[in-house]
Parts: structure tokens; C-alpha cells; sequence
């Protein structure tokens, strides 16, 4: 059978190890992101990234979260679990580095952090800085910043997940955090190549967004100017978006997880509202609405982003209750919940933060379902099937996208089409060759979201189509039924 086939042509080269693109100018590019949740962060001895229910990542995974409208892919790591008198197995960082390229094969801005993995950072408890979690800090900072000290600004990296998350912060113990995050930069700084100039993410105290504010105010040095970026996380109010049993608080009456949210509070249900106040038995209502993200992220915007630090909100999710509710009350829980998702990027969007959302992958009815695209299961054909439509077009929508439409354009293996996958750069130029039956065709090139970019006739047995200046990502190329997936790096 005829096939539609490409070929690439150098027309220019850049330089290495030039200055990568500051963190200001990295994070205009980011819009928003994804968490692959619960699979690499997931620590050895727990038994590796399979054990908490999800498949290792594909790179259909990673397309296809791309192809649902984010930018960002953030990958939660386990690194400790992985080493052995502080050195990193090799395997593990083989298999870290499968998927990092997945992401930027993908065409994704790709964030590697260090995770909880057992505590062994996140639960010190910051009253002195500990020698030996700083000789980890560099030994684990040096070995993984070697392996992708070629990668781009595409890579960040970030050097802990939510320091002292169960502690009572004060301003004594963040001197001990900037000593580890210190550890963690002059590490990655001594490396070289990219990483003398990469992007380099620091986490405020439990990543919550009040104590950072109030207590993260000396920041760690660095060597370079305008290459950090500050990370904090959102799940408020937790009794609405984490809480999942009745609890105990010392209120007079249980404090007890909350469905309903916004344009959708219960008026039956009152103890079911988002912000309802065991204490004052009254619903706060900047806790129900918009109004409280605008707050918070109007915080990070005076504290942080005004004075030259870009800020992330690495993770925020909401879970879907439908392991208790059913009928209306779910529709109303739901319908609720995708205002909640759309409110906190509509924020994020508006003060200039990055939001990433955490999916976890359990799209069970349990208690904690928080999964938006599909990663989980045995089967890795189905990897990449968005399950919450709703939300995704919710977050689209913050973003001016329209509707999220998976046409099969990109992913089609079905009939007479022919995926061929391609590497290009973005300096070369590009010709596709229509050498079908019936040659007098368009060619047309699509984005990994179906958008028609570029059109042209092939009057006769090719064409050309320039591919300078298009951003990194992955691009289809159709003619008839004939598809080419390529690649630009």
C-alpha cells in the first residue's frame, strides 16, 4: 500500500549549553498541568511504581494528556527507596528518564521532584538542619542532575514535596528548610551544562499557602539570577476536597466531609456545604466560592511573583464522592465539583500561577477517586482515556480552549492508517512526500488537539511545509487516511 511518508531537511543549529530561558519567562509558557499521581513517587520498598494500582506511564499516556489542553506534566519521584549509601540504582534513573523523555516527546514542560518516599525529608522535624538529609540533598541532586544535565528548559526540578507537612510552623524552623533547599540548588548548580541555568523549584513550609506567606520570607541563594520558582499546593477547604471520614475536631458536633460546592450548596444538607463551620454552625462563604483561591493566590502574587519568583501550584484536586451519594445529590456533588476545578484555575490564570492537578489514578467507587485521565488498570491500551470530561472542558475553559474532542486523529490505529513516528527539530524544514494512488491531495497539519494548523496541496507527489518557529510537541500530519506523528524536539 502507498504510504504518505516525510522526510526533514537541516536548515540551521543552535548552540549548546547557551543560557536557558529564566523562570519568569519558562513559567509563561507552562498554562497547566497534570500530576502523574501515585505511580513513580511510589516508593521501592512499597513495592515501585505499579503497586498502587496504575501502570508504568506510556507514551500514549503522556500524549494524551498533552492532547487534553495542559502544557505541564509534573512527575512525583521516589529517589531514597532507590539508593544504596546514597547513590541512585542506575536502573531507577533509566526508567525515571523513559519518562521524563515520554513528556518531552509529548511536548510538555516537565517538572521532577523529589516525593515523600517514606519521609525521610518531608517529616524531619526542621528544628536544625540534619546533616545527613543534606548529604542526600547533594548526593541525590548531583546524580540526577548529571543524567539530564543536556535536557532543556523544558526540565525543572524540584527539591522536596511538602516539607513538614504535619508540623506547627514558626519562623524558627525555616532556617533548616533553606539549608536543605540550599543543599538541593548549589547541588544542581554544580553540575553544569543546562543545569547551571535550569529553572529550580523551591517548596514553601507544608506547601500551604498561609504559612509560606507568613514565615518563608528568606529565601535560598542562588548563583544565577531569576531561576527560581516557589511551589505551594491548594485542597481548600480540605473537609470538601480531601476529608473522606467523620472526624473529631472538638467542636461540639462531628466535623464531617462536605459535597457541595458554590452555585450548588445543599439547602437540606447544610453540614454537607463546602465551608460550613462546625464551631459557628454558619457556611463561610468565601470558602463556598471563588472568593477564597482569589485570596490565596492574590497572597503568592504580593509575596512571591511581584518580587521575581514564579509560583506553581503543584498539586490541587477535589474528590468525586461517589462512593456515598448517587441520584441527584451526585449530580449536584458533581456539577459542584467541576465548578470548584474551574474556579481554582480560573484564579491561577488570572494571578499569574501555574495550577497542576493531581490525579491519582483510582477511578473506583473509594473514597479517595481523584482521576481525570486514565492511567490505572492492568491493560495499557487504555491509557489516556479522559474519564472526567467535564472537568477537563472546566479547565479549558479557564484556559480560552473549547471543548476537549478526542477525534482520532492522533491515536487512530483503526482502518487504513499508518502511524509512523518521527523525529524533527525545530530548525528544520519539512517536506511530505504524497506518494498515495490518487496524489492530487492536501496534506493537513493538525496539533495533538485535532486543531487544523496548516493546509496545503500536493499537486502532484509532495509538498512543503515549514515547521520553523512551532513549538516543541508532537503534530500530525494527514492526507486521506494516511497519518504521520511526528515529533518536534
Amino acid at each position: 500500500m502507498k504510504r504518505l511518508v516525510l522526510a526533514a531537511s537541516l536548515v540551521g543549529a543552535t548552540s549548546l549549553f547557551a543560557d536557558l530561558p529564566t523562570a519568569a519567562q519558562v513559567q509563561a509558557n507552562m498554562g497547566m498541568g497534570y500530576n502523574i499521581g501515585n505511580t513513580m513517587e511510589v516508593p521501592a520498598n512499597y513495592g515501585g511504581p505499579t503497586a498502587w494500582g496504575n501502570i508504568f506511564p506510556t507514551q500514549t499516556y503522556l500524549d494524551s494528556i498533552k492532547a487534553a489542553g495542559f502544557n505541564t506534566v509534573r512527575i512525583p519521584c521516589a529517589w531514597d527507596s532507590h539508593a544504596s549509601n546514597n547513590v541512585i540504582n542506575s536502573g531507577w534513573l533509566d526508567s525515571v528518564q523513559t519518562v521524563v523523555d515520554y513528556a518531552m516527546n509529548a511536548g510538555l514542560y516537565t517538572i521532577l521532584n523529589i516525593h515523600w518516599d517514606g519521609g525521610w525529608l518531608q517529616d524531619d522535624d526542621f528544628t536544625s538542619a540534619k546533616s545527613n538529609i543534606v548529604e542526600k540533598q547533594k548526593a541525590y541532586w548531583t546524580q540526577i542532575a548529571n543524567r539530564f544535565a543536556n535536557y532543556d528548559e523544558h526540565l525543572l526540578f524540584s527539591g522536596m514535596n511538602e516539607p513538614g507537612l504535619d508540623l506547627s510552623w514558626n519562623a524558627s524552623l525555616i532556617p533548616a528548610l533553606v539549608s536543605y533547599q540550599q543543599a538541593f540548588i548549589d547541588a544542581v548548580r554544580a553540575t553544569g551544562g543546562n543545569n547551571a541555568t535550569r529553572t529550580l523549584i523551591v517548596s514553601g513550609p507544608k506547601t500551604d499557602i498561609d504559612v509560606t506567606c507568613n514565615y518563608y520570607t528568606t529565601m535560598p541563594t542562588d548563583n544565577v539570577s531569576g531561576r527560581l520558582m516557589v511551589e505551594v499546593h491548594y485542597y481548600d477547604p480540605y473537609q470538601y476536597t480531601l476529608m473522606t471520614s467523620e472526624q473529631n475536631w472538638g467542636a461540639s458536633e462531628s466535623i464531617l466531609p462536605q459535597y457541595y460546592y458554590g452555585d450548588y450548596l445543599s439547602t437540606t444538607e447544610i453540614k454537607r456545604n463546602a465551608g460550613y463551620n462546625a464551631w459557628s454552625k454558619t457556611v463561610d462563604d468565601s470558602l463556598a466560592t471563588i472568593k477564597h483561591a482569589n485570596g490565596q493566590f492574590a497572597k503568592m502574587k504580593r509575596n512571591f511573583i511581584d518580587k521575581g519568583y514564579p509560583v506553581i501550584i503543584g498539586e490541587y484536586g477535589a474528590n468525586l464522592h461517589s462512593d456515598v451519594l448517587s441520584g441527584s445529590a451526585l449530580t449536584q456533588h458533581k456539577n459542584g465539583r467541576v465548578q470548584w476545578h474551574k474556579d481554582v484555575a480560573t484564579a491561577a490564570k488570572n494571578y499569574g500561577l501555574t495550577p497542576i492537578l493531581w490525579d491519582m489514578g483510582n477511578e473506583s467507587n473509594q473514597l479517595d477517586n481523584m482521576c481525570y485521565i486514565r492511567h490505572s488498570g492492568k491493560d495499557a491500551s487504555t491509557a489516556g482515556k479522559v474519564v472526567d470530561v467535564d472537568v477537563i472542558n472546566a479547565l479549558r475553559h479557564a484556559y480560552g480552549m473549547g471543548d476537549y474532542v478526542n477525534n482520532g486523529i492522533a491515536f487512530s490505529s483503526s482502518g487504513d492508517v499508518t502511524a509512523i513516528d518521527a523525529k524533527v527539530t525545530m530548525n528544520m524544514s519539512l517536506r511530505l512526500e504524497n506518494n498515495l494512488l490518487t496524489s492530487d491531495k492536501d496534506i493537513a497539519l493538525f496539533d495533538v488537539n485535532g486543531n487544523l494548523l496548516r493546509r496545503v496541496h500536493a499537486n502532484g507527489s509532495s509538498a512543503i511545509l515549514s515547521i520553523l518557529n512551532m513549538q516543541q510537541g508532537v503534530y500530525i500530519a494527514k492526507s486521506g487516511l494516511q497519518v504521520i506523528r511526528f515529533r518536534v524536539k
